[in-house]
């Protein structure tokens, strides 16, 4: 375990082995690549708080088009949350919207402060397309939400605030895996009794700390 919220390939292993009863750590190919899938489904169920990454930065280099997102930290779908160029200030926003509506807006003004995201299939990338390009001399400053990464090896980690939520989708896959049915819908339905316990804590303010509610907007992710 690297962190609260942090752990390895391993350590979901090891709670997997424990629930099966073995005396032994399986780490073969096949269950690694079930935490790995469990991983991903998780970090693709809402967007949780673990998996934003905010205040990033890269320079501009006159061209529209911005990879987001690394192989280690993957942008999900619609993970692009915030992006200013330029500078920090609420002036240097960005609208985030879709292709379509990214066009209207262009052709309503070519000045437009806009932005939208696209997947590159060639080099399996989400991107950003800026309207205007953003000159040499200027920064962009983003934040995104991001996807578990494929999980090749025990040491690989992951991120997920109750691992035994991980480790019980992995296990229901494994077991399915073994025509074990009636495990399998057990330890997925389990899963998902933790998945919903941690959305509640997930959604839920802290003492004294002010979340939006209904039509109050809060601009800004991070400390910008």
């Amino acid at each position: 375990m690297a962190s609260s919220q942090k752990y390895t390939v391993l350590s979901i292993l090891q709670i997997i082995s424990d629930l099966r009863g073995e005396n032994v750590v399986n780490s073969d190919n096949k269950r690694i690549r079930a935490v790995s899938s469990a991983a991903f489904d998780f970090s693709n169920r809402k967007f949780w708080k673990t998996h934003l990454l905010a205040d990033q930065s890269m320079a501009g280099d006159t061209t529209s088009n911005y990879t987001i997102g690394s192989s280690t930290y993957p942008m999900r779908l619609n993970g692009l949350c915030d992006i200013r160029v330029g500078g920090t200030d609420e002036a240097y926003r960005y609208t985030v919207v879709d292709e379509n509506t990214s066009k209207i807006m262009i052709s309503e003004s070519s000045t437009a402060q806009v932005a939208y995201t696209w997947f590159d299939a060639a080099n399996d990338v989400w991107k950003v397309h800026i309207n205007a390009s953003p000159a040499a001399t200027d920064t962009i400053y983003y934040s995104f939400y991001w996807v578990s990464p494929a999980l090749t090896a025990t040491t690989s980690t992951l991120v997920c605030p109750n691992p035994k939520i991980i480790a019980k989708l992995a296990l229901g896959d494994i077991y399915e895996g073994e025509d074990e049915t009636e495990k399998a819908i057990v330890a997925k339905n389990e899963a998902e009794q933790l998945i919903n316990e941690l959305t509640g804590q997930d959604n839920q303010p802290a003492v004294n700390q002010v979340i939006t509610q209904g039509n109050v907007i809060r601009r800004g992710i991070g400390t910008y």
